[in-house]
Protein backbone atom coordinates (compact mmCIF):
# COMPACT_ATOMS: atom_id res chain seq x y z
CA UNK A 1 0.00 0.00 0.00
CA UNK A 2 2.93 2.37 1.36
CA UNK A 3 4.36 1.68 -2.23
CA UNK A 4 1.79 2.17 -4.27
CA UNK A 5 1.23 5.80 -2.47
CA UNK A 6 4.72 5.99 -3.18
CA UNK A 7 4.78 5.65 -6.86
CA UNK A 8 1.60 7.71 -7.03
CA UNK A 9 2.79 10.67 -5.37
CA UNK A 10 6.60 10.11 -7.64
CA UNK A 11 4.41 10.17 -10.47
CA UNK A 12 2.78 14.04 -9.49
CA UNK A 13 5.70 14.90 -8.44
CA UNK A 14 7.00 13.96 -11.90
CA UNK A 15 4.17 15.05 -14.40
CA UNK A 16 5.06 17.91 -17.31
CA UNK A 17 4.58 21.64 -16.72
CA UNK A 18 4.26 22.00 -20.45
CA UNK A 19 6.28 25.01 -20.01
CA UNK A 20 4.03 26.76 -17.27
CA UNK A 21 6.27 25.95 -14.52
CA UNK A 22 3.60 23.81 -12.71
CA UNK A 23 2.23 20.35 -13.31
CA UNK A 24 -0.68 19.68 -15.36
CA UNK A 25 -2.78 18.95 -12.88
CA UNK A 26 -2.02 21.79 -10.38
CA UNK A 27 -2.46 24.03 -13.83
CA UNK A 28 -5.88 21.95 -13.96
CA UNK A 29 -7.25 22.89 -10.59
CA UNK A 30 -6.04 26.70 -10.43
CA UNK A 31 -7.80 27.03 -14.25
CA UNK A 32 -10.95 25.63 -12.43
CA UNK A 33 -10.52 27.70 -9.51
CA UNK A 34 -9.92 31.01 -11.30
CA UNK A 35 -12.99 30.72 -13.87
CA UNK A 36 -15.58 29.66 -10.48
CA UNK A 37 -14.44 33.23 -8.92
CA UNK A 38 -16.53 35.64 -8.64
CA UNK A 39 -14.83 39.13 -10.12
CA UNK A 40 -11.00 39.63 -11.54
CA UNK A 41 -8.01 39.67 -10.17
CA UNK A 42 -6.92 43.00 -10.88
CA UNK A 43 -9.60 45.16 -9.41
CA UNK A 44 -9.14 49.03 -9.87
CA UNK A 45 -9.06 50.85 -6.77
CA UNK A 46 -11.62 53.95 -7.47
CA UNK A 47 -10.78 57.66 -5.68
CA UNK A 48 -14.12 58.25 -4.86
CA UNK A 49 -14.12 62.51 -4.18
CA UNK A 50 -16.93 64.69 -2.11
CA UNK A 51 -19.45 66.02 -4.52
CA UNK A 52 -19.14 70.01 -4.41
CA UNK A 53 -21.88 71.90 -2.40
CA UNK A 54 -24.78 72.98 -4.24
CA UNK A 55 -24.49 76.57 -5.84
CA UNK A 56 -26.83 78.93 -4.29
CA UNK A 57 -28.41 82.49 -5.32
CA UNK A 58 -26.75 85.79 -3.76
CA UNK A 59 -30.51 86.77 -3.22
CA UNK A 60 -33.46 85.08 -2.69
CA UNK A 61 -35.69 88.70 -3.51
CA UNK A 62 -34.92 88.64 -7.53
CA UNK A 63 -36.03 85.11 -8.62
CA UNK A 64 -38.36 84.90 -11.27
CA UNK A 65 -41.51 83.62 -10.97
CA UNK A 66 -42.78 80.15 -11.36
CA UNK A 67 -44.23 79.32 -14.80
CA UNK A 68 -47.66 79.76 -15.12
CA UNK A 69 -48.55 76.96 -17.37
CA UNK A 70 -47.00 74.09 -15.51
CA UNK A 71 -49.66 71.11 -14.86
CA UNK A 72 -50.68 71.38 -11.65
CA UNK A 73 -54.38 69.82 -10.09
CA UNK A 74 -54.97 73.95 -10.00
CA UNK A 75 -55.26 74.13 -14.17
CA UNK A 76 -58.87 73.97 -15.60
CA UNK A 77 -57.48 71.32 -18.11
CA UNK A 78 -56.60 68.94 -15.57
CA UNK A 79 -59.48 66.04 -15.16
CA UNK A 80 -61.77 65.83 -12.60
CA UNK A 81 -61.34 63.48 -10.17
CA UNK A 82 -64.59 61.00 -9.03
CA UNK A 83 -64.06 62.66 -5.85
CA UNK A 84 -64.91 66.24 -7.21
CA UNK A 85 -67.02 65.56 -9.55
CA UNK A 86 -69.45 63.86 -6.78
CA UNK A 87 -68.80 67.70 -4.86
CA UNK A 88 -69.86 69.42 -8.15
CA UNK A 89 -73.24 67.26 -8.91
CA UNK A 90 -73.66 67.78 -5.01
CA UNK A 91 -73.18 71.46 -5.15
CA UNK A 92 -75.19 71.99 -8.18
CA UNK A 93 -77.72 69.77 -6.62
CA UNK A 94 -78.36 72.12 -3.74
CA UNK A 95 -77.96 75.10 -5.73
CA UNK A 96 -80.44 74.79 -8.34
CA UNK A 97 -83.28 72.50 -6.49
CA UNK A 98 -84.84 75.52 -5.54
CA UNK A 99 -85.68 76.04 -9.67
CA UNK A 100 -88.91 73.95 -10.59
CA UNK A 101 -87.25 73.43 -14.11
CA UNK A 102 -84.19 72.15 -12.22
CA UNK A 103 -82.88 68.56 -13.85
CA UNK A 104 -79.91 66.93 -12.45
CA UNK A 105 -77.69 65.59 -13.80
CA UNK A 106 -77.33 61.92 -12.05
CA UNK A 107 -80.66 60.65 -10.09
CA UNK A 108 -80.23 57.31 -8.42
CA UNK A 109 -77.02 56.75 -9.78
CA UNK A 110 -78.29 56.69 -13.49
CA UNK A 111 -77.49 60.23 -16.31
CA UNK A 112 -80.38 61.76 -17.14
CA UNK A 113 -81.59 62.79 -19.95
CA UNK A 114 -78.68 65.45 -20.93
CA UNK A 115 -76.20 62.73 -20.66
CA UNK A 116 -77.89 60.58 -22.84
CA UNK A 117 -77.33 59.85 -26.56
CA UNK A 118 -79.44 61.80 -29.14
CA UNK A 119 -82.79 60.39 -29.46
CA UNK A 120 -83.97 59.14 -33.28
CA UNK A 121 -87.52 59.65 -34.85
CA UNK A 122 -89.11 56.18 -36.14
CA UNK A 123 -88.19 57.81 -39.73
CA UNK A 124 -85.74 59.83 -40.59
CA UNK A 125 -82.52 61.51 -39.21
CA UNK A 126 -81.28 61.24 -35.57
CA UNK A 127 -81.93 64.03 -33.53
CA UNK A 128 -81.09 66.05 -30.22
CA UNK A 129 -82.83 65.84 -26.81
CA UNK A 130 -84.98 68.77 -28.52
CA UNK A 131 -86.09 67.19 -31.29
CA UNK A 132 -84.41 68.86 -33.83
CA UNK A 133 -82.24 67.43 -36.54
CA UNK A 134 -78.41 67.16 -36.23
CA UNK A 135 -77.98 65.92 -40.12
CA UNK A 136 -79.06 69.21 -42.00
CA UNK A 137 -76.58 70.08 -44.46
CA UNK A 138 -76.97 73.50 -44.20
CA UNK A 139 -78.13 75.47 -40.95
CA UNK A 140 -77.66 75.03 -36.94
CA UNK A 141 -78.23 71.46 -37.63
CA UNK A 142 -75.22 70.93 -39.52
CA UNK A 143 -72.79 73.11 -37.09
CA UNK A 144 -74.55 71.35 -34.06
CA UNK A 145 -73.14 68.15 -35.26
CA UNK A 146 -70.12 69.17 -36.28
CA UNK A 147 -69.18 70.52 -32.79
CA UNK A 148 -69.96 67.28 -30.94
CA UNK A 149 -68.19 65.63 -33.34
CA UNK A 150 -65.71 67.48 -32.34
CA UNK A 151 -65.85 67.25 -28.70
CA UNK A 152 -66.13 63.44 -29.25
CA UNK A 153 -62.70 63.86 -31.43
CA UNK A 154 -61.54 66.34 -29.73
CA UNK A 155 -62.37 66.43 -26.40
CA UNK A 156 -63.39 69.21 -24.15
CA UNK A 157 -60.84 72.37 -23.44
CA UNK A 158 -61.13 72.91 -19.98
CA UNK A 159 -61.72 69.65 -18.75
CA UNK A 160 -60.05 65.89 -19.81
CA UNK A 161 -61.64 63.06 -18.84
CA UNK A 162 -58.76 60.88 -19.03
CA UNK A 163 -55.18 61.33 -17.73
CA UNK A 164 -54.10 59.41 -21.14
CA UNK A 165 -55.74 62.26 -22.91
CA UNK A 166 -53.26 64.29 -25.06
CA UNK A 167 -53.04 67.69 -25.33
CA UNK A 168 -55.49 69.71 -27.61
CA UNK A 169 -53.19 71.06 -29.39
CA UNK A 170 -51.01 68.17 -30.62
CA UNK A 171 -54.70 66.84 -31.48
CA UNK A 172 -55.36 69.71 -33.68
CA UNK A 173 -55.20 69.45 -37.46
CA UNK A 174 -53.34 71.98 -39.55
CA UNK A 175 -55.18 75.00 -40.83
CA UNK A 176 -54.97 73.48 -44.42
CA UNK A 177 -55.85 69.90 -43.46
CA UNK A 178 -59.86 69.50 -44.36
CA UNK A 179 -61.03 68.42 -41.39
CA UNK A 180 -63.88 69.66 -39.45
CA UNK A 181 -66.30 68.84 -41.66
CA UNK A 182 -68.26 65.49 -42.33
CA UNK A 183 -69.20 66.52 -45.46
CA UNK A 184 -72.61 65.61 -47.69
CA UNK A 185 -74.67 62.14 -46.23
CA UNK A 186 -73.84 59.10 -48.58
CA UNK A 187 -77.28 58.66 -49.06
CA UNK A 188 -77.72 62.08 -50.98
CA UNK A 189 -75.02 61.40 -52.84
CA UNK A 190 -76.91 58.25 -54.39
CA UNK A 191 -80.17 60.12 -54.77
CA UNK A 192 -78.07 63.05 -56.75
CA UNK A 193 -76.29 60.46 -59.65
CA UNK A 194 -79.27 58.56 -59.92
CA UNK A 195 -81.42 61.73 -60.51
CA UNK A 196 -78.24 61.85 -63.21
CA UNK A 197 -78.27 58.91 -64.81
CA UNK A 198 -81.93 58.75 -65.39
CA UNK A 199 -82.38 62.13 -67.01
CA UNK A 200 -83.18 62.38 -70.29
CA UNK A 201 -84.66 58.65 -70.56
CA UNK A 202 -88.23 57.60 -69.52
CA UNK A 203 -89.51 54.71 -67.79
CA UNK A 204 -92.84 52.94 -67.06
CA UNK A 205 -92.64 54.64 -63.92
CA UNK A 206 -92.81 57.75 -65.17
CA UNK A 207 -96.56 56.87 -66.55
CA UNK A 208 -98.00 57.24 -62.73
CA UNK A 209 -98.85 60.58 -62.21
CA UNK A 210 -98.08 60.01 -58.19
Amino acid sequence: MLAAAAVSLSACMGAPTYGTDKPADQQLLEDLTGVLSLGPKDKKTIQYKPRPELVKPASTASLPAPQDDVVTASNPAWPESPEQRRERIRAEASIGSEAYNFEPEVVDGAATRRQRMPLRHTKGDPVDINGNSILENTGSGRKEFNRRLAENNQGSPTNRKYLSEPPLDYRAPAASAPAGDVGEDEWRKKKRREQGSTKGSWSLRDLVPW
